[in-house]
């Protein structure tokens, strides 16, 4: 048994060693500060992640994320929570929302400035956050956060890291449990 074991975790191995990799997803954090001192603070963070030739335009659509992830930290008027895209319910909305992407700054909806960049609004369960107009909601309890687009809050975007993919880290552990197997092995002698 252990012969055919050495010799699939092997073949895992070289397989993810020599198969190309699809095209990279990225991950990019996001975070909204200062927007809501009249309700006692609070901000929101987050990330999503999308393919790497999606943000070629400098802009990393709703339709172009793989997933999503929101925290709000809460506040005197809306307590903390946290939504995904994995979430029963999960949905979003907008008027075309995306994000800038290539250091240009994201802004709450404000006429002076492109009101064609919607950030978009999301909800899961009981909680909506709407980022263009920082309006943050828990329905069920009809609690309601208005941040102020007038504060001097920010929007600060990171840059992307890489997300691994499944097969790369299938392929590595089979190489690390094949390293080890054989470790054994040697020991064993």
């Amino acid at each position: 048994m252990k012969p055919l074991a050495i010799a699939i975790a092997a073949t895992l191995g070289a397989l993810t060693l020599v198969t190309p990799a699809d095209a990279a997803r990225l991950r990019w954090q996001i975070e909204y500060t200062g927007w809501w001192a009249a309700d006692g603070g609070g901000s929101i963070s987050g990330q999503f992640i999308a393919n790497q030739e999606d943000a070629l335009d400098g802009m990393i659509s709703i339709d172009e994320m793989k997933s999503w992830l929101w925290n709000w930290t809460g506040n005197d008027v809306v307590p903390a929570f946290s939504i995904s895209s994995v979430d029963a319910g999960a949905s979003t909305d907008g008027f075309f929302p995306r994000f800038y992407v290539d250091g240009t700054p994201n802004q709450p909806f404000d006429f002076n400035l492109d009101p064609d960049l919607d950030q978009g609004a999301f909800t899961a369960g009981d909680y909506y956050l709407d980022l263009e107009f920082l309006r943050v909601e828990s329905l069920l309890a009809n609690l309601v956060s208005q941040g102020n687009p007038e504060l001097m809050g920010t929007i600060t975007v990171s840059d992307p890291t890489v997300v691994p993919e499944p097969t790369t880290l299938l392929g590595l552990m089979a190489i690390a449990g094949l390293a080890t197997t054989l470790k054994r092995q040697k020991q064993d002698a």
